[in-house]
């Protein structure tokens, strides 16, 4: 579930707590305790603060009305709790611990105490401390929303009918340089090889003078993309310094330039199609493999790249 990233961060909350309830449930079993561990935030906070209206006690927890309403019928029904009138507002009924749960505190006040002792002591050893990251993520969530910000975020995504692909023009040449540059920064520490800066610094002369192409992919007239197709002789083409910008990524621009290089390659009648890359560049290696891209052991035994570690070839 790790590799889901935070689209998994429910369900992984979701299973932490299942396995918490868990084992807190085998720790009461063994001392002899009922008591459902679902019941201590409301039990907790009627034995500190004392009477509570359902309403209160759901503000004060952080939770919904009826998820509190829930809790506080099943407690009723064991026994654990009671209704009594408000003495203020007699339409209003409090939330009170009944003799049976004062009982129970002496009983289970030690427990608490090594289940917390216990529990500080692991956050204690993590390098980010769960409870802090916790109340930070809470309180962003809490202010920023989420719902309505990826709402909309949705409405203004962009639609492949947003991304133009444009062919070389000088004028761009920069672009071409620092769009790959990022990347190489990112996941390589800027490594750059013979072989980069002529492609990067010179691109007409190492492209574009040996029958190679190069296009860019613009938005709302910024380029945001870019992708060469390098003439290795013999009818071979490389896919070549691919990069798409930071910020633009997911939005199937990298997919839109690796098809428009590869309908170039048919076009022409190129007999293959090959490239190398890094199996730390996972997108773009989900990209290749989905549009058809294989795997196959490097012709040469090794790249011109240190940093290369997957060559790959499709058969068009």
């Amino acid at each position: 579930m790790k590799t889901f990233g935070s689209l998994s961060l429910g369900s992984r909350l979701k299973r932490l707590s299942d396995r918490l309830i868990q084992d807190v449930v085998e720790i009461y079993q063994t001392q002899g305790i009922q008591l459902n561990p679902t019941f201590f935030p409301l039990f907790n906070l009627l034995h500190q603060q004392g009477a509570q209206a359902v309403t209160e006690a759901a503000e004060q927890l952080g939770v919904s009305h009826p998820a509190i309403s829930k809790i506080a019928r099943n407690m009723l029904n064991e026994g654990w709790i009671s209704k009594t009138p408000d003495p203020k507002d007699e339409r209003r009924q409090l939330l009170t611990l009944t003799p049976q749960s004062d009982a129970l505190v002496e009983e289970i006040a030690p427990i608490w105490h090594e289940i917390k002792h216990y529990l500080d002591q692991v956050i204690a050893e993590q390098q980010h401390p769960l409870l802090a990251a916790l109340d930070d993520f809470e309180q962003r969530i809490q202010q920023q929303g989420f719902v309505q910000p990826v709402l909309a975020n949705l409405q203004h995504r962009i639609s492949e009918s947003d991304i133009e692909i444009i062919g070389w023009d000088a004028s761009l040449r920069e672009h071409f340089c620092q769009l790959n540059l990022q990347w190489l920064q990112e996941f390589f520490n800027g490594e750059l090889t013979d072989h980069d800066e002529r492609a990067l610094f010179t691109p007409e002369s190492y492209y574009l003078a040996k029958g190679g192409y190069i296009w860019f992919a613009r938005c709302n007239q910024e380029i945001v993309g870019c992708v060469a197709l390098a003439n290795q002789g013999n009818g071979l083409f490389e896919i070549s310094k691919m990069g798409v910008g930071p910020t633009m990524q997911g939005f199937g621009i990298g997919r839109k330039l690796l098809l428009t290089a590869l309908n170039k390659a048919r076009e022409i009648q190129a007999h293959g199609v090959y490239l190398e890359s890094s199996t730390k560049l996972s997108r773009a290696i989900r990209l290749y493999r989905n549009l058809g891209f294989r795997e196959v052991s490097h012709p040469n035994g090794q790249s011109i790249y240190p940093r290369s570690d997957i060559y790959m070839t499709l058969t068009l």
